[in-house]
């Protein structure tokens, strides 16, 4: 069985087409900034591979790998599925390359320190063609022209949402938002914009 065929057979068939969806956002993207196309294509199909587990299961197995779990993550399980995902490639799919377990670690809340291939997948999974949330068309458009402008739109949105909600806000998410938002504009501060 190939790697596509393992993962179909492992979730639902939504969740499959979500990460067909993100692979192929992934790879317009990596084209359009000249990065590699195969590793966006893997990293963007496998970045939620451990979403066959609901959340008392990501717990679990997160609790039975000693991953270091917050109580962000305790309360909202889900959160683990990054990590998780990464395990998953390197240990059920045998995917190794660094580059690759990274973008998919990095998928859901991002990271103040962020390949280009991490914003590409990062940016993937929020841009997919079937998101619908307030403002994705504005982010879609920013990811073609400035991904680090998209990551701190598309965190902003991410927050905005959750406090909505009145859901807790992780602090990678609040810290992602502000080091691109400092880095974006202490460099238009040098240039003098």
């Amino acid at each position: 069985m190939d790697l596509r065929e393992k993962l179909r057979s492992r979730l639902s068939p939504e969740r499959f087409a979500h990460s067909e969806r993100v692979a192929e956002e992934a790879v317009s993207l990596a084209e359009h900034y000249g990065l590699d196309t195969k590793k966006a294509e893997l990293a963007g199909l496998l970045h939620d591979c451990s979403r066959f587990l609901d959340r008392k299961g990501m717990l679990a197995r997160a609790r039975e790998l000693g991953f270091d779990i917050s109580a962000l993550e305790e309360f909202e399980p889900k959160l683990l599925h990054a990590k998780l995902s990464a395990f998953f490639c390197r240990e059920e799919y045998g995917v190794s390359v660094p580059e690759i377990l990274s973008a998919v670690s990095k998928h859901t809340l991002g990271s103040v320190d962020m390949s280009g291939l991490d914003k590409v997948v990062y940016l993937a999974d929020h841009i997919e063609s079937e998101r619908d949330y307030s403002g994705v068309h504005k982010i879609r458009e920013q990811a073609y022209k400035d991904m680090d402008e998209a990551i701190i739109c598309s965190c902003a949105s991410m927050i905005s949402s959750l406090l909505e909600k009145g859901l807790p806000v992780s602090e990678e998410g609040v810290r992602t938002r502000n080091e691109f938002l400092i880095r974006k504009h202490g460099q238009e501060k040098e240039l003098g914009k």
